[in-house]
């Protein structure tokens, strides 16, 4: 027995929309067009991986929209309701007029149908009653939140749950998306849907620069999977890329395919092509299989799988070549990293790198954070967070790439294994408060000397924080001790160093308001801020002690306030010094905004220092560091400079400077200028000078609307050679994107000859982009470089 309402029963109970919209259900679902544009629409959205609905930025600079008109049919998006729709949701109905009969049921004049936030409007509605069909034959037009359609034709038979639409038009605000299709069949019960000569852009309609083709197209609801046959992509109406077969994703999950290729040009490897495969093997794991030709080297194979679980994540990377042209021989690399939360509080993480030889990252890595790197780290560790302590086991090792630059200093210690331990326990007001620090770590190395490493620093402290000030004493006392393997003839193998440590620190902070308009500033706060910090470390003899991890800390502003001036265990400095420093600010009132902030500081000693990193290094004599200055001004919201500036002990000569001056108005438009100079000798050569000075200018700047220019200059002045020159042109339109980049580097300033790069990339907005590699150049050259996101 057929239990479907007839037409007449249906029109009372106020669903005309439901007969519209019968595919999803018989009278719940309300509109003709849910499933029409679910699958047209999605269809169109998914032709290609790529081509997923992204949130826009709320910065309008990095909206990739931002350039383009509205569609013509942005009219009938309907804004989102603030608060969520309840289930059942009525059905208003407007009409001019109504007429109805035995054989049908006319709807005309300005139809207007809407539930929640669907609308459609139509000049005529057809009712037929022996059929049960509902025809549109005037045209009409739909819209809710996320899509507009506009139709001529529509036919819809409810016993059978199929339907038919002619000359479709769509619009997607939230990617900017437009197109057509000529003829849609939709069959609901078998989750079938097919369209015939179907387009996509996100160009203006009308005015297309690209535009995405289907001749046919099949829609598989059930498998979330679509195909489609002679599909092309256009440029200015002229097709120029063409698949004769396409299978798709119509589904926001990731689903198996070819991602778009990636091609570029280096000096190391000559033209290159990448063409992924995306393996979708489970909603939690995937894997990216990306052959790579490069014509100066040859055919590599990269494999990147990634896994995802409630409390554990990672991913495993690798790469091989059979044969490098260039180095004659097979190469590869491999990678692991993976994060873990067995526990509660207990966390594991492993890291793990290999590459065949000390030269294929500069050769072949497409990461510039690789181009200098002088060895691959390799750890495991398991940490345990209590409360107000925690507890870390490790162990570390390392692959060195170049082992010229260890010549001197020695390559670094694995850690066979690590024990560290941190704890601090405050009391109440006015009371003390409580540090332990702990290692116990073994260290080894081939043909060098090794051993075992115990070190213990408690310390107890008390505070006396006010508004005007603060007052903080602390002692501690270090226990460092040592058993040792291969170990030079007549040295303890057990040596040992116990140490207190006594510190004083203690400031006082004046403020006044700011009287007159300074730095923009008309209602502000200046701050006046004095500190003193004593430091008093007994000498021990530490020359038969090996460094297995220390060296001289690198002195800047926060230096001139450490109880050592050495890094790691192996040295614990001697030190009777005062340090004298004093803070201004200036502090905008209403916006509480800091644009100003200047320090300046001085350790005055009262002993030499004696512990030195080598045995035959002399002591330092000096009577005080030299001054040690830092400072931030922001000129404006756009407009800041920062410098720091170190003199030499008695303060005779320029030791270091730092300098940066930054304008950002906007993600694409920016500047960049920095300086540094270091004449600060190491211990390890104290005879070297203008170790480092180096001039790095970057910027990002509009030319036109669309047209912009970039470029970095960054130069090595003492050894006059340039590490980096990249110049470049960008375009932007409403629906596309292009850049052209060149580039001349130097993995390091020793290196003679420089290597060279082209790039040359187009973006498809909301499709996808051709070429590869640029983004990664940008942001690691220019600072503040954002990328547009699609």
């Amino acid at each position: 027995m057929d239990t479907t309402p007839d037409l007449d029963t249906r029109l009372q109970q106020g669903s005309i929309y439901a007969m519209l919209g019968h595919f999803h259900q018989h009278v719940k679902s309300c509109s003709v067009t849910p499933y029409y544009q679910t699958l047209i629409i999605g269809a169109m959205l998914a032709l290609l991986p790529l081509a997923s609905v992204q949130a826009q930025s709320s910065n309008p600079f990095l909206n990739p929209w931002a350039r383009c008109e509205p569609d013509e049919l942005a009219r009938d998006i309907v804004p989102m309701p603030n608060a969520p729709s309840p289930d059942k949701l009525p059905l208003q109905a407007d009409a001019d007029r109504i007429e109805s009969s035995s054989a049908q049921s006319v709807l005309e004049g300005n139809v207007s149908l809407s539930m929640g936030t669907q609308r459609l409007r139509a000049d005529q509605i057809i009712l037929e009653r022996p059929g049960n069909r509902a025809r549109i034959e005037k045209g009409f037009t739909y819209g809710d939140p996320n899509q507009a359609i506009r139709g001529q034709k529509a036919e819809v038979d409810l016993n059978t749950e199929t339907g038919w639409f002619k000359d479709a038009d769509y619009y997607l605000p939230n990617r900017n998306a437009q197109g057509h299709a000529d003829e849609v069949k939709v069959d609901r019960r078998q989750q079938l849907s097919q369209l015939e000569d179907a387009t996509y852009s996100t160009c203006p309609r009308g005015h297309e620069f690209w535009e995405l083709r289907a001749r046919d197209m099949q829609l598989n609801e059930a498998t979330g999977r679509g195909s489609a046959a002679h599909i092309s992509i256009a440029f200015k109406d002229t097709p120029l890329l063409y698949f004769p077969y396409l299978s798709f994703p119509i589904t926001d999950e990731r689903q198996s395919g070819f991602l778009f290729p990636l091609q570029g040009y280096g000096s190391e490897t000559g033209f290159e092509l990448q063409i992924p495969y995306y393996w979708n093997i489970a909603p939690n794991r995937d894997m990216t299989i990306t052959p790579r030709l490069m014509t100066a080297r040859g055919l590599l194979l990269g494999l990147e799988y990634r896994y995802l679980y409630p409390n554990h994540q990672g991913q495993i990377g690798a790469e091989y070549i059979p044969y490098d042209r260039r180095y004659e021989n097979d190469r590869g690399s491999f990678k692991i990293s993976d994060r873990a939360a067995p526990l509660p509080n207990f966390y594991t993480d492993l890291h793990y790198e290999y590459v065949s030889d000390d030269d294929y990252l500069q050769d072949l890595s497409n990461n510039l954070e690789f181009l200098s790197v002088n060895y691959l780290e390799r750890h495991l560790d398991a940490r345990y967070d209590g409360n107000g302590w925690q507890a870390l086991a490790r162990v570390q090792g390392y692959q060195i790439l170049n082992p010229a630059l260890f010549a001197i200093t020695g390559e670094p210690y694995q850690r066979l294994p690590q024990l560290l331990f941190n704890g601090a326990w405050p009391t109440s007001a006015g009371g003390f408060d409580y540090q332990l620090y702990g290692e116990f770590v073994h260290f080894e190395q081939s043909d060098v000397v090794t051993g075992t490493r115990l070190d213990l620093w408690p310390t107890v402290g008390w505070t006396l924080q006010e508004s005007w000030g603060y007052l903080k004493p602390e002692a501690g006392f270090r226990h460092t001790g040592y058993q040792l393997d291969n170990n030079a003839p007549n040295t303890p193998d057990t040596p040992s160093r116990d140490i207190p440590v006594l510190s004083l620190d203690s400031g006082l902070i004046f403020d006044r308001p700011l009287q007159a308009s300074w730095l923009g500033v008309t209602s502000g706060t200046q701050t006046l801020e004095p500190r003193l910090f004593y430091l008093y470390v007994p000498y021990r003899n530490q020359d038969g002690i090996p460094l297995f991890d220390s060296s001289r800390m690198d002195r800047d502003y926060d230096w001139l306030f450490r109880k050592n001036r050495f890094t790691g265990a192996d040295r614990m400095g001697d030190a009777n010094q005062l340090t004298a420093a004093l803070t201004t600010r200036v502090i905008d009132g209403p916006s509480g905004r800091e644009r100003l902030r200047a320090s300046i500081g001085q350790i005055q000693y009262f002993e030499d220092r004696r512990v030195t990193l080598y045995p035959d290094t002399p002591p330092a004599t000096q009577d005080n560091s030299g001054l040690i200055t830092q400072g931030r001004l922001n000129l404006s919201s756009q407009w800041s400079i920062q410098g720091s500036i170190q003199l030499e002990p008695d303060n005779q000569d320029f030791l270091r400077g730092a300098f940066d001056l930054r304008y950002y108005a906007n993600p694409r438009q920016l500047i960049n200028l920095s300086y540094l100079l270091d004449r600060d000798p190491s211990e390890q050569s104290p005879d070297t000078r203008d170790q480092i000075d180096s001039l790095d200018v970057s910027f990002l700047w509009p030319l036109t609307e669309q047209w912009r220019v970039l470029a970095r200059w960054n130069q090595a002045m003492n050894v006059n050679r340039n590490l980096e020159t990249l110049a470049g042109l960008e375009y932007e339109d409403c629906c596309w994107a292009l850049r052209a980049v060149a580039r001349q580097y130097r993995d390091s300033p020793v290196d003679t000859d420089a290597k060279t790069g082209f790039y040359l990339e187009l973006e498809l907005k909301g499709l996808s982009r051709l070429g590869g590699g640029l983004e990664t150049v940008l942001q690691n050259s220019i600072l503040g470089y954002q990328p547009i996101r699609y």
